[in-house]
């Protein structure tokens, strides 16, 4: 939600006439909120010139109330970013903003509400109601989607139906930013294909236990696809990408098992786009010691494996990655938590590890602490002149004829306005440093099978330090 819509939006709601309807809402109401201040360090400069370090602040409040003997409540959760660096980061969102009503066998929502689908650790491959908050860097991470649902519960099952009203495009870092692609992505000018941006989506979701241990579900959306793909704008002086929405349906199925100490978790789709069809999966096991040496300690291991049928063709990282993972509960008065993890292509030996650790101080204040490194970048043989990237790029299949036309159109025209007709004939665009770097970006994004190679110089470490009252 844009800060025009949601500065509206509140003085409307506090405005006399408004207020005096709302009334009774906010004087019985119980308010809470959450401050956050968080700063990052990189272990190098970026590559196109950032900072090493960065702060930001973020806060988010919620207000709850409930009436008719609980059968009604409200609940309203603004979220604020003001990030020192990066303009796209600063953000304002509505996180939640909806009626809810339970009846005997049936509960509805009405508004903006997030919603969460899976059950494995990694990556979550059927949660598609919400769109990512992608600048936060936690990729769970959601944008306030607003909706109805319906929820029906019976012995049979829960069936949850979704009309899903408004699309949320997906933030990205801006120019200034850290952790963000190597061109950068315009997110003012997302164009959609086959699709209107205020199209009515569609989901439906099954879930049931079955017998003690076996839970399971089954989910369909049908709408616009939350992960966009990318067109380049080809203009050599001002690159940028382009995000571009498509439709989608998608088929979900979650299982989890458990039997005394062992979890063994699968998610896994089915998608259909205009532009492809293909399967994916999630699937792994984790197994918990308690009381580890007689302590209060409880120790997970976890291992997923991350399988997707487009291989090193799918957008992001983990089509044929093992995931391995430790988390440490300590199960204290300061809920203590560590999470170490890693993410390995064995075909690539490219490697993503991270380590985790939350603890609360007294009542009201908790430290988190977050590390991620790339291990292993994989190295990227990148063309010295335009011939050979070119040549790189037509490859890799990154162009379609058509594209490659009309690319070949504009870097030309690009050349003779900067440099002359001469330059065509005398090799300069061979040598033209401005050109050829800019190429060298689309050919890393171009390069699939070697995508962690885009995350250069972005290993950093993370502190929060968040306050609630």
């Amino acid at each position: 939600m844009n800060k025009i819509a949601v500065a509206a939006l509140t003085m409307l709601v506090f405005s006399s006439p408004s207020y005096a309807l709302f009334e009774p809402l906010f004087d019985e109401g119980t308010w809470s909120a959450e401050m956050n201040g968080e700063w990052r360090y990189f272990n190098d400069p970026g590559e196109f010139g950032q900072s090493k370090s960065a702060f930001s602040y973020s806060a988010q409040a919620e207000y709850y109330v409930g009436w008719n003997d609980g059968d009604d409540s409200f609940t309203f959760t603004p979220f604020v970013r003001l990030d020192q660096i990066d303009d796209n980061r600063t953000h304002l969102d509505l996180r939640e903003a909806y009626w809810g009503h339970v009846g005997e066998n049936w509960e509805t929502k009405l508004g903006y509400t997030r919603i969460f689908w899976g059950r494995t650790e990694f990556l979550n491959l059927v949660d598609v109601v919400n769109q990512k908050d992608f600048v936060e860097g936690d990729t769970t991470e959601k944008l306030g989607q607003p909706l109805f649902q319906l929820s029906l519960v019976h012995d049979v099952g829960i069936l949850d139906f979704y009309v899903l009203a408004g699309f949320r495009e997906r933030t990205y870092q801006g120019e200034d930013g850290r952790l963000r692609a190597p061109i950068v992505i315009d997110v003012d000018n997302a164009r959609y294909d086959g699709v209107e941006k205020n199209n009515l989506d569609l989901a439906v979701r099954w879930s049931q236990p079955v017998g003690d241990n076996l839970e399971v579900a089954v989910s369909i959306f049908s709408g616009t696809n939350r992960d966009p793909r990318f067109d380049f704008n080809y203009d050599l002086f001002d690159p940028k990408l382009i995000p571009v929405y498509t439709r989608m349906d998608q088929f979900g199925l979650e299982l989890e098992y458990i039997y005394e100490g062992w979890v063994a978790k699968l998610e896994a789709i089915a998608v259909e786009t205009p532009d492809e069809s293909y399967t994916a999966a999630v699937g792994g096991v984790e197994y918990t010691f308690d009381a580890v040496f007689d302590s209060d300690i409880d120790v997970t291991l976890i291992t997923e494996y991350l399988w997707d049928e487009r291989g090193s063709d799918s957008a992001g990282f983990f089509e044929h990655d093992v995931g391995i993972g430790t988390r440490i509960t300590f199960n204290d008065e300061q809920s203590a938590e560590i999470l170490i993890g890693g993410i390995i292509d064995f075909d690539t030996n490219e490697a993503l590890y991270s380590i985790e650790a939350s603890r609360r101080i007294g009542e009201s204040w908790r430290v988190e602490i977050l590390a991620t490194v790339v291990a292993e970048r994989g190295d990227q043989e990148l063309g010295q002149t335009v011939s050979e990237i070119a040549k790189s790029l037509a490859d890799s299949g990154f162009t379609t004829d058509a594209i490659s036309t009309q690319f070949a159109i504009n870097l030309l025209s690009d050349i003779i306005d900067e440099v002359g007709l001469l330059a065509l004939f005398n090799g300069e665009i061979n040598t033209y440093g401005e050109f050829v770097e800019t190429l060298q970006q689309v050919q890393r994004l171009a390069d699939t099978d070697r995508k962690l190679s885009i995350l250069e110089s972005d290993d950093y470490f993370q502190i929060e330090v968040k306050y609630f009252f």
